[in-house]
């Protein structure tokens, strides 16, 4: 997936109420004349899911996984493995 794609999908689970489209590397939304934007290969968006969810992220390499689960995803960056690891873990693919 690209980071874009990524972003939307998460995006998507996380507000599905609001209608979302992938701009650059990030997913974006209008509500109320506001423009919002989401990156979740970012600590600052990632970070809350990776806490609510119970992702553990692993340093050696760059692995991520659910503590309760069995799912795990690799990427180049450890956001990113969490990321992919909650998509997983929601059943997008």
């Amino acid at each position: 997936m690209t980071d874009s794609e990524i972003n939307l999908a998460i995006a998507k689970i996380e507000y599905p109420n609001l209608e979302w489209f992938g701009a650059d590397h990030l997913a974006v939304t209008w509500n109320n004349g506001c423009r919002t934007e989401c990156d979740y290969l970012q600590w600052a968006d990632i970070g809350p899911i990776i806490e609510r969810e119970r992702i553990e992220l692993v340093t050696f390499g760059w692995d991520a996984w659910l503590a309760t689960r069995n799912e795990k995803a690799r990427a180049e960056t450890p956001t990113k493995a969490a990321a992919l690891c909650y998509l997983k873990i929601k059943g997008v693919k």
